[in-house]
């Protein structure tokens, strides 16, 4: 039974998938056309910010103001203090402890010229990819003394 039925959604898909293909009713553009750009003036194409702009310097001084705040983070949780709380309690304080630290990279990016949208989509990547391995490391924690080992 479970054969057929699979069978039969293969035939629907493969069927809805060649539907697309040749029930096509608009024809393809002309591709020897140039493409119109957005940007038509000078000032405007300089206002935006390239990715690759920055400089290696402004790179390295990220990347170490980074380290900075993930050492500042994992010597927080550290911390005998947090080992007698809840463990997502425990994530958010250490997380508010190093808040400064993480500022320091939004310092280096806003002065390098970077937009504001772009330098805290980054701070947040950082800040949430910090979050889940230190409350991992607390759960794991917070688990093996339930369980009776000793630390």
């Amino acid at each position: 039974m479970k054969k057929f039925i699979f069978l039969i959604f293969s035939g629907l898909l493969l069927q809805a998938c060649s539907d697309d293909k040749t029930n096509n009713a608009t024809p393809p553009e002309n591709i020897s056309e140039p493409q119109q750009t957005s940007v038509s003036t000078p000032e405007a194409s300089a206002k935006t910010w390239n990715g690759t702009s920055l400089s290696d310097a402004t790179i390295k001084e990220v990347q170490e103001a980074k380290y900075t705040y993930t050492q500042c983070v994992y010597k927080e949780a550290q911390k005998q203090g947090y080992t007698k709380i809840d463990s997502r309690v425990a994530t958010d304080a250490v997380i508010k402890q190093c808040e400064p630290d993480l500022a320091k990279i939004r310092e280096v990016f806003i002065n390098e010229g970077v937009p504001e949208i772009i330098a805290n989509r980054y701070l947040k990547k950082t800040r949430v990819n910090m979050t889940r391995k230190i409350l991992q490391s607390l759960m794991f924690a917070e688990a093996a003394r339930k369980a009776g080992a000793t630390q």
